[in-house]
């Protein structure tokens, strides 16, 4: 254990004193219990209760077909490597 120093509110303070007396524990088991039932409260609580999570698949996709799936397809195109190279001055009908 590591022996801390914690600047309370009054009230605070109070209700520590009451409820530790109450339960029959000292004031530094009754924070620990508090701050450990806190803390296993947030950790189960995570993502999986966020309301974001209801909003997906909400919209539709794109008409273009571009979706986050084939996002790189479209952004960093590799079928110039197919293409012929044309010279300077030419013309390719399929770059109309």
């Amino acid at each position: 254990m590591k022996r801390v120093q914690v600047i309370l509110e009054e009230w605070h303070h109070q209700w520590l004193i009451e409820e530790a007396e109450r339960q029959s524990v000292s004031m530094s088991g009754l924070l620990r219990q508090l701050l450990t039932e806190a803390i296993e409260r947030r950790r189960s609580e995570g993502w999986s209760d966020d309301p974001l999570w209801g909003i997906i698949g909400i919209g539709e996709g794109p008409a273009d077909g571009i979706t986050s799936e084939n996002l790189d397809q479209f952004l960093y195109r590799t079928d110039w490597q197919n293409r012929s190279l044309l010279k300077v001055a030419e013309d390719n009908a399929s770059d109309r």
